[in-house]
């Protein structure tokens, strides 16, 4: 239900806003009031009654599994062990059971930064520098 709402892009935009500077004049309803009318409109609907505040905590929970995943799939440790190769299981159901809403959320947050950060920092560096000790750059470094 939470998931379904959020993909009305008009919803998204309510909850986590546009990542645009607001207008002088206009003025962006807090993410608490947000998600008020999340739980109104979903009630609504017919499904069970939750707060805003009961709604936000599950949004949170839900997304913090997201990432967690998000992170388990772009890391060196990504793969299945004998057992689940064995029942069949395929890395999209390891996503899926790390993360209930995986893909959903994947369409919705999986390409901003401000959810799962970069790998590589702006100027296409990596962000660690690993040098061998004798390496003359690392004794300049040091010595600066």
């Amino acid at each position: 239900m939470i998931m379904g709402y959020l993909e009305d892009l008009e919803h998204l935009v309510e909850i986590l806003g546009s990542g645009r500077k607001m207008k002088v004049s206009g003025k962006h309803p807090s993410k608490q009031t947000a998600f008020g009318v999340m739980a109104v409109h979903l009630a609504s609907l017919g499904f069970l009654v939750y707060t805003g505040a009961i709604m936000q905590k599950k949004f949170d929970r839900y997304l913090a599994s997201f990432k967690k995943a998000k992170e388990w799939s772009m890391s060196t440790v990504v793969g299945l062990i004998e057992e689940e190769v064995t029942r069949g299981m395929t890395i999209e159901d390891k996503l899926n059971q790390k993360c209930l809403f995986y893909h959903r959320m994947y369409a919705i947050f999986g390409h901003r930064a401000n959810i799962v950060p970069l790998a590589t920092a702006e100027d296409g560096l990596p962000l660690k520098l690993e040098v061998e000790e004798d390496s003359s750059i690392l004794t300049t470094f040091l010595d600066s």
